[in-house]
């Protein structure tokens, strides 16, 4: 992302950009500096601007667009959005050989096929950026930065805290900050208690305390939160497809057992700061254990798609049967 600040401050810009990966916020943050970098302005009313999203960024329209030359102004800026013109087959990037030198587009993906010739194109001839989630390292000066704009001061305890209840999404941490700054007040200091008092924990989080419950063997309380999560409208169908992924994590975490923390975190594409809980919860299983498990999910879910078993009786029939494992 250095080369894009260093596009928008110089205001030397490529031809081309791709902006792909899974943080939503970072992609939605550089697409804006961007466009009001090129137009020097807004886009409202602007003539030398078009957006295009999803099924309106057609091909044809947009290669006769990119023709067009800036009416009183340096650059025409062209943004597409979600096309999935990365993932399919097509002819772009040969209608593409025709741009005007003076028109820009900007590409915003969540999900490519680097084997696309519209991918190969653009990194050859443009600025191709992955912008995805920030390590926690990384998030917690961030979360002190946004808080402190603010006037707010976060202990290095909540800050970790924050990310562990909300995960590393930047744009559910802002609203989980924006929360938090208003519960704090005239106080302006936020630690552990106000964000335990605050913060609202994520699904995918109840699952990792429902699995500590399992693996405890404490079947009264896994079930006591799965009856919490179903009375808060969770589908039990997520309940256990979630289920099925923690042991799928757990039963990579036993093949990548020689690989450091970071590595696994990368590979697996989880926080970093629960590698250590995806072990110890992991070792508690042997291979077998967890193969067996992974096909029983597997079927349970197969029989609540049939119709042959009713979803908050299969996941609950699961969850007692897993806690009774060990």
């Amino acid at each position: 992302m250095k080369i894009l600040n260093n596009h928008i401050q110089t205001g030397t810009f490529s031809g081309y950009y791709l902006l792909y990966g899974e943080e939503e916020y970072l992609k939605r943050y550089y697409k804006d500096r961007l466009t009001a970098g090129i137009l020097k302005g807004s886009t409202d009313g602007n003539i030398n601007y078009r957006y295009y999203a999803g099924d309106s960024a057609d091909e044809d329209i947009i290669a006769e667009q990119a023709k067009l030359a800036p009416f009183f102004a340096d650059s025409f800026l062209i943004v597409v959005e979600d096309s999935g013109l990365f993932k399919r087959a097509g002819s772009l990037d040969k209608k593409l050989e025709k741009k005007a030198d003076s028109t820009i587009i900007i590409f915003v993906e969540s999900e490519i096929d680097k084997r696309n010739s519209l991918f190969k194109f653009i990194k050859a001839t443009g600025t191709v950026c992955e912008i995805n989630h920030k390590s926690d390292a990384d998030l917690i000066p961030w979360i002190a930065s946004y808080l402190k704009k603010h006037d707010c001061m976060i202990t290095g305890r909540a800050a970790k805290l924050i990310i562990a209840k909300a995960g590393t999404d930047m744009q559910m941490l802002i609203n989980e900050m924006d929360k938090l700054i208003a519960y704090a007040g005239e106080k302006k200091q936020i630690d552990t208690e106000e964000v335990e008092n605050i913060c609202t924990s994520l699904l995918s989080n109840r699952i990792f305390t429902m699995m500590d419950y399992i693996v405890s063997g404490k079947q009264k309380e896994a079930l006591l939160l799965y009856k919490d999560l179903v009375a808060m409208k969770e589908s039990p169908l997520s309940i256990l497809f979630l289920l099925t992924r923690h042991y799928n994590i757990l039963m990579n975490i036993k093949e990548l057992a020689g690989d450091s923390d970071a590595v696994i975190a990368k590979t697996l594409s989880v926080p970093a700061f629960s590698v250590k809980k995806y072990k110890s919860q992991a070792s508690a299983y042997t291979k077998k254990q967890l193969y067996d498990i992974l096909n029983e999910c597997v079927s349970t879910e197969e029989s609540i798609k049939c119709g042959t078993l009713a979803p908050q009786i299969g996941t609950e029939m699961q969850i007692i049967k897993l806690s009774s494992l060990l």
